[in-house]
């Protein structure tokens, strides 16, 4: 059980040296987040999280720039989770997404945490599910903008090995026809109208597999995610895989990792979609490679690579982005 106030956070400085569609530049950045939770009875509790960064929900990062002013600080996280029993938790309010995900998957993106309720299970049996329902826009009318799915998987261990496979669903209603909800301009890749509005719907399928082989001199992990969109306009596929090996012969832990990926137009939402890959834009494919060394629990330094196409045939450039991250845990 937690004390009756605990305390968390975590510190990122980040740079970036980019070569996209804009002129080739680099740029620093940083991301802070505190929050505390507090157990409100013996079966709820009640989490507040504040972090730097405004608007763009896939990224609490904030760019050195505009003349040393302040910056700006967002409310994170905010909900109540009611667990009455071991393998039951219902979780309101501004959550972290609540479905599993295989490591590195690009299809969420990493600091995304939507507006709603979720309801999830997970048995001592390995059988894990979830439902939820979120608000992407809200009028007051039966024309709200939500996001409603639903993700049941299955985990087991043997011996040194450990696997995990799931499928969910996810339906965006009242999509079509909307202007993008972040700005009312960036659709991050996906098809839009002559007026800016979004082209297609969004009811998509996905499944994630992962298997993780433990050895007296590290680990290694091969996943694989791929989805896929039954209403889309264009590009209705996406798929993932990769690799990453841990070494713990060394006196802190090295990890090394490599993954691919292809994401069609319309074959997942632009404005939940990871921010990296491919400049943060659907209709993109290509490589991943990572390093990171964690010498303690509290630190860690993480150096990225993504080597990325972006667009189709008619409109196509090359994406490349450098990306060394220190991050700092309390």
């Amino acid at each position: 059980m937690l004390p009756l106030l605990h305390f968390v956070g975590d510190a990122r400085y980040r740079y970036e040296d980019i070569d996209g569609l804009a002129p080739h530049y680099d740029r620093q950045r940083v991301r802070a987040r505190f929050g505390v939770e507090a157990q409100v009875t013996p079966t709820a509790h009640a989490v507040f999280k504040l972090s730097t960064g405004s608007g763009d929900p896939r990224s609490a990062h904030i760019t050195f720039s505009g003349g040393y002013s302040r910056k700006e600080v967002g409310v994170d996280l905010a909900y109540l989770q009611w667990q009455p029993a071991d393998a039951v938790a219902l979780s309101a309010g501004k959550i972290p997404y609540p479905t599993w995900r295989p490591a590195q998957s690009l299809f969420i993106g990493g600091d995304f945490n939507p507006e709603g309720f979720a309801l999830s299970y997970a048995s001592d049996s390995g059988i894990f599910t979830s439902g939820y329902s979120f608000w992407l826009d809200d009028h007051g009318s039966s024309r709200d903008a939500k996001h409603n799915g639903a993700q049941v998987g299955y985990g087991a261990k043997a011996r040194a090995n450990e696997w995990k496979v799931a499928v969910s669903y996810n339906d965006l209603s009242h999509v079509k026809g909307a202007m993008p909800f972040l700005d009312g301009v960036t659709a991050f890749g996906n098809s839009v109208n002559p007026d800016g509005s979004l082209a297609s719907e969004f009811q998509i399928v996905d499944a994630s597999a992962q298997w993780i082989r433990e050895a007296h001199v590290g680990s290694i992990v091969v996943f694989a995610h791929a989805a896929h969109n039954t209403r889309a306009v264009r590009g209705a596929d996406a798929y993932a895989g990769g690799v990453e090996f841990a070494s713990k012969l060394i006196a802190h832990d090295v990890r090394v990792s490599y993954q691919y990926a292809r994401v069609g137009q319309d074959s997942l939402f632009g404005q939940f979609f990871d921010g990296d890959f491919g400049g943060g834009v659907t209709d993109s494919r290509g490589h991943v490679f990572r390093v990171s060394s964690q010498p303690s629990a509290q630190t860690r330094a993480t150096l990225s690579y993504f080597n990325n196409e972006v667009g189709h045939a008619e409109q196509r450039y090359d994406f490349q982005l450098i990306q060394l991250d220190v991050d700092f845990l309390f």
